[in-house]
């Protein structure tokens, strides 16, 4: 009998392949990660204002075409450093959903796991009443809760064209 088949007698069968094992994720490298990527974020925008300081002081010796190219490219340079940033802390956000999905993974395996250990544990009494009574809803295997989709983000600002 298959799923379908289950399904259409009023039985849910609940697949627990997988439990076993434990996510293979490293949820303190996803954090040294993000924290990381949020920190160099915060350091490239905090080179925005230094750099335009030096540049306003640079740009008073520019003159005539030079000093509108050099114009230009310290604006291309301050937009770079803010996608920059912007990039690093989407994906920080990013490897921080990753970990919440792997988190609520694990739980549910964890569960999973606490209810077969319950079920080998029962009575031969327990199991024969079981059969011939029906379950309680203690004895069902844990139905696991609605996979909470993914947050995404959204893209890095594409870069403006450069002369």
């Amino acid at each position: 009998m298959d799923n379908k088949e289950d399904n259409q007698q009023g039985t849910t069968m609940v697949d627990l392949r997988g439990i076993s094992e434990d996510v293979p994720f490293d949820w303190d490298a996803a954090d040294r990660l993000a924290t990381q990527l949020r920190s160099a974020a915060d350091a490239c925008e905090g080179q925005i204002s230094r750099r335009t300081s030096l540049a306003s002081h640079a740009s008073q010796e520019w003159r005539g075409v030079y000093g509108r190219q050099f114009g230009g490219r310290m604006d291309i340079c301050t937009g770079d450093a803010r996608r920059l940033a912007t990039a690093m802390r989407t994906a920080a956000n990013q490897v921080d959903e990753l970990a919440r999905l792997a988190r609520e993974e694990q739980d549910r395996r964890e569960k999973a796991r606490a209810w077969a250990a319950e079920q080998e544990d029962e009575s031969f009494l327990e199991k024969v009443g079981d059969f011939f009574l029906g379950e309680d809803e203690d004895d069902l295997p844990p139905i696991p809760p609605p996979v909470t989709p993914p947050h995404y983000t959204v893209a890095a600002p594409t870069a403006p064209s450069r002369e």
